[in-house]
């Protein structure tokens, strides 16, 4: 692997990321201001039923193919006619049971609601006809390609969905070009996205045979991963379907606006960087000194950037969903009961990431499993006793189980050293606390001015905390990194 061309890769990834990051959530705004919380409930709760249904597609053949990088000339088309079957029995099965759901709970899933779980069950099967040729961009390192086509697919999506919500198209706006993070399973999404991927990676389709062996192969990989993403799925759909039947729609369209906001930690690091990291461990597998230490960084560089973010969300809930409209308001007082969860929720999918890498889809599969039976006990209970309040503070508690299991479980594969990921950050999230809560008792008055300059003095505050305790890493790394860069051929 060429250094050069992975540093490269890295800030290719990272700039189209945060570009299409800050489109998103921009556009979002948007959205929610010409669209109340009752557009949204429908769509939620069709997305909620979705994904549970069409997880059991998910046998993890992107993580496959890197897994067994070395032979993937051997099963490109087993991969990816396996996929486009798997793909059509779940659509199929996800027809069926939101039919059959309708027939005897007309009042909880309506016509919409089934309409919505067709549209996307639709929508991705096309997007899983670029599968295949996604994962092999991955493979070679194309991710700069890769996220300038999920950017302009991203900001092409929510630009149609803001201009059918101003032409009076209601929710059906919101399947046409989604909203936040729900843009992938958007019609627009995936038409731009998937088309571009095939024709930057195409497949030859004399290449394309079937061999049962690789079948088997694939799907044996596969077979505690599938286990683990329909009880990963369950994890982060159960408690907004939960809400939706025991509390009510109106709620669930509440509770999943803030549980968008304490996402955006998640999606402004993780989610950017995730298949960049992961398609690294499967490259490091074998080498367990490069692996802890590469593992090592990008779990403090994700726990660094994601905090903060994190805290500036808790402490500015009012005003930025004030933004938004008045009537998302009432969503704002849930965000410091996500408090748990916005600040472990970053780290869940790296761990897991780098299971799936080594092979070891059985030990994640366990985890998530007691995650998933922990949520399955406690949600209804809290749902009922604690509102939605109780919820947030129930899947806090689910991430903090998860991400203990995922600290013991890694330690096969790499050695941790987690002072190094959480020791100077949590000093700096302290001190930027500090300033916030000052700020707040002298400025009485709330507003964006406000807002504004509470949040540049937190930053500030823990930006020179970590320069503080950390200037040498610091500057070791930018060393590093521009010696990288300077180097020819």
């Amino acid at each position: 692997m060429n250094p050069k061309k992975l540093l490269k890769q890295f800030f290719y990834t990272l700039g189209s990321g945060y570009m299409s990051r800050l489109f998103s959530v921009m556009l979002t705004v948007a959205i929610k201001r010409e669209l109340g919380p009752s557009m949204f409930a429908d769509v939620v709760l069709g997305m909620a039923v979705f994904m549970l249904l069409s997880s059991i597609r998910e046998f993890g053949l992107p993580h496959a193919l890197l897994h067994f990088q070395d032979q993937v000339d051997e099963f490109i088309g087993t991969h990816f006619w396996l996929n486009q079957v798997l793909t059509g029995l779940s659509a199929l099965f996800s027809a069926v049971v939101i039919w059959g759901l309708y027939l005897i709970y007309p009042q909880t899933f309506s016509w919409s609601v089934v309409q919505i779980v067709w549209i996307l069950s639709g929508v991705n099967f096309i997007r899983n006809l670029s599968l295949t040729s996604e994962a092999l961009l991955r493979l070679e390192f194309e991710f700069g390609r890769i996220a300038l086509f999920y950017g302009l697919s991203t900001v092409a999506a929510l630009s149609c969905t803001l201009f059918a919500a101003w032409v009076n198209w209601g929710q059906w706006s919101l399947v046409l070009g989604g909203w936040s993070t729900y843009t992938q399973f958007s019609l627009i999404y995936v038409l731009i996205f998937s088309f571009a991927v095939w024709m930057s990676r195409p497949l030859a389709w004399k290449d394309l045979t079937f061999d049962w062996q690789w079948a088997w192969c694939l799907l044996n990989y596969g077979r505690w991963y599938w286990g683990g993403w329909i009880l990963q799925m369950f994890i982060l759909w159960y408690d907004k379907l939960v809400i939706g039947i025991v509390i009510g729609e109106q709620e669930v369209a509440l509770y999943e606006n803030a549980w968008w906001l304490v996402q955006l930690p998640t999606a402004v690091i993780s989610h950017i960087i995730f298949t960049y990291t992961n398609t690294l461990y499967s490259s490091y597998q074998n080498n367990h000194h490069q692996l802890s230490l590469f593992f090592t960084r990008i779990m403090g560089l994700i726990f660094r950037v994601s905090s903060i973010l994190a805290l500036l969300i808790i402490f500015g809930a009012y005003e930025v969903i004030g933004l938004i409209k008045d009537s998302w308001l009432p969503s704002a007082g849930l965000i410091i009961w996500f408090t748990l969860y916005a600040f472990l929720r970053p780290l869940l999918d790296e761990g897991h990431g780098l299971l799936w890498a080594v092979g070891n889809t059985r030990l994640s599969t366990r985890i998530i499993s007691f995650q998933a039976g922990v949520a399955l006990l406690l949600v209804p209970a809290t749902a009922t006793f604690g509102g939605v309040r109780g919820v947030a503070v129930c899947m806090g508690l689910v991430a903090i189980i998860g991400l203990l299991g995922l600290a013991g479980a890694v330690k096969k594969y790499a050695k941790v050293d987690w002072r190094l990921v959480f020791l100077a950050p949590s000093v700096g999230l302290g001190c930027s606390c500090c300033l916030g809560l000052s700020f707040d008792a002298l400025w009485q008055d709330q507003g964006w001015e406000g807002l504004l300059i509470r949040s540049s003095l937190m930053v500030l505050g823990y930006i020179g905390c970590l320069w503080l305790l950390e200037r040498k890493i610091i500057l070791m790394t930018l060393e590093q990194a521009r010696m990288i860069l300077s180097e020819k051929g």
